[in-house]
């Protein structure tokens, strides 16, 4: 199964789990909702109405005997109060109830009937007698059987409503428990299911795309740290690993199938060609050289066989000074490389001696008197105990520096081209502090090498040198790579001219 309907699979159990639960979930709360609306907005406030209708009725009853013994008009007052409040209290239960709970409403209408047929057999009679000054009779109807039994059934009409409400104040609360409950069980559940989904995933994700990925890295390592990349690498894996790794093998073999071309090439030199086999060995980078404080790494590619007119070199002069050269020779092949070589040996062995970039330059173009080519060079001596840069740019592309918090500086001509015509040169100076970055090139790493101009491609370089890391701006092997590959990429004639490319780094 691909790694891609597995993910599919895995993300729409998934959403389907999480919409189930979200349904479930909000189902429930609605519940919990509705349970806890019913008991706030209704049953509770018509427990409290059928209370005080209880209340009014007893004060109307007790009022009305406090009146015909005494016959006094406050206990009218009061029991006319309570009757107005007991039909206030049931218009309000009406209000309240409505039609969705037909069976309270129906024990509202018993109540209210109830209290109106005390009224009628047992306070109206009453009032009756005492408006006419009757106080005897007034007793009498008050004490009547009737009275009482018309009182007795209002009373228990009224507990009646009083208790049905309590009982469905009960159950909804009871249901709003349950509810609450089974909601909280649903968070838990959908808590630990979460859990359990992630612990999945992470547990299928390595084994699907980090283990595969492992085994085709350690393989990867296994065929670069062998020279000849013998290390064959597996597909492992669902089918997107797997063909990555087979054309990762696939490259792997073409790779070993061009070394074996260029060894044999190499062994062919060596064997038919001796002195070029020389000149080319000797104008090799010493890589065990170093200065403390300074990171250099260059490429140097020719247009033509395995010798060049370009090259670079650079002389560690102390512990604290080195000394950088990019030379371009006029011309390819075996005459330029003879040139670059001569030259590279004077102002190596001038520098080394103690002489100044100028002197060297000078002994440089004094050994071209006779010859028709011509050189570029850019000469940069780095002191690290005094933070410095020098430079001399004998009609060569300018260098691009690079501070530590990112600003340009061009080591820009300083004379003209090392050749018979002699001339007069000069050094300059800039800061040169940790963090910082020189690039060197010659001309054929910008000019023909794509559809743009070599002005544009400097800026594209400048772009991509600016966009680097403090990190990786001090690796300039890395750096040298990725500007290579960035030319590379864009060339259609990367063949065309001597290549050369320099990184100098001022380490931290």
């Amino acid at each position: 199964m691909t790694l891609r309907r597995r993910a599919l699979i895995a993300s729409g159990t998934g959403l389907g789990v999480i919409i189930l639960g979200l349904i479930l979930v909000i189902t429930t709360f609605l519940s919990v909702s509705h349970s806890q609306s019913k008991i706030n907005d209704l049953l509770s406030p018509a427990s409290q109405m059928a209370d005080s209708l209880l209340l009014g009725q007893t004060a109307a009853s007790g009022d009305l005997s406090d009146y015909v013994l005494t016959g006094n008009e406050t206990p009218l007052a009061g029991y006319q109060s309570s009757i107005s409040t007991t039909n206030v209290m049931t218009d309000n239960l009406y209000e309240l109830l409505g039609t969705d709970y037909p069976e309270l409403t129906a024990l509202v209408e018993s109540s209210a009937a109830a209290q109106r047929a005390w009224v009628s057999a047992d306070a109206e009679p009453t009032l009756e007698a005492m408006a006419d000054g009757r106080q005897p009779k007034a007793a009498r109807s008050t004490n009547k059987a009737r009275a009482w039994e018309t009182f007795d059934s209002m009373i228990a009409a009224t507990t009646a409503l009083q208790n049905e409400i309590d009982v469905q104040r009960t159950q909804a609360s009871n249901e709003l428990a349950g509810s609450a409950r089974t909601l909280g069980f649903l968070l838990i559940f959908g808590g630990l299911l979460l859990v359990a989904g992630f612990v999945s995933y992470f547990i299928y994700f390595q084994r699907w795309v980090i283990f595969p990925l492992m085994d085709i890295r350690k393989d990867l390592q296994l065929s670069t740290r062998d020279p000849m990349h013998t290390h064959p690498i597996e597909p492992v894996g669902p089918p997107e690993l797997a063909s990555l790794a087979k054309d990762a093998e696939l490259l792997r073999r073409q790779l070993v199938s061009e070394i074996d071309e260029a060894s044999a090439a190499r062994k062919g030199l060596t064997q038919d060609a001796p002195l070029v086999a020389a000149i080319r060995n000797e104008m090799q980078v010493n890589s065990s050289l170093h200065c403390p404080g300074i990171a250099i790494a260059g490429l140097a590619a020719t247009a033509e066989g395995v010798l060049a007119g370009d090259y670079w070199d650079y002389i560690p002069l102390s512990d604290t000074q080195v000394a950088l050269m990019i030379a371009d020779v006029s011309g390819h092949g075996p005459a330029a490389s003879v040139v670059a070589l001569r030259i590279r040996a004077i102002i190596r062995t001038a520098l080394s001696k103690g002489l100044t970039l100028i002197d060297a330059v000078e002994l440089a173009a004094e050994s071209t008197k006779n010859d028709d080519t011509f050189v570029t060079a850019l000469l940069i001596l780095v002191d690290v105990e005094a933070n410095e840069l020098h430079w001399l740019n004998a009609g060569h592309p300018p260098g691009i520096g690079i501070t530590h918090d990112k600003e340009l500086f061009n080591l820009e001509t300083t004379g003209p081209l090392i050749s018979s015509l002699g001339g007069e040169w000069e050094v300059r100076t800039h800061p040169f502090t940790p963090g910082d970055l020189v690039l060197g090139v010659t001309d054929g790493f910008l000019e023909g090498q794509g559809a743009h101009s070599a002005t544009v491609e400097t800026q594209a370089v400048i772009r991509l040198l600016r966009g680097l890391d403090a990190p990786v701006r001090q690796n300039p092997a890395e750096i040298v790579e990725r500007l290579v590959a960035h030319i590379r990429e864009i060339s259609p004639r990367w063949h065309t001219d001597d290549v050369t490319v320099v990184a100098l780094s001022r380490l931290g």
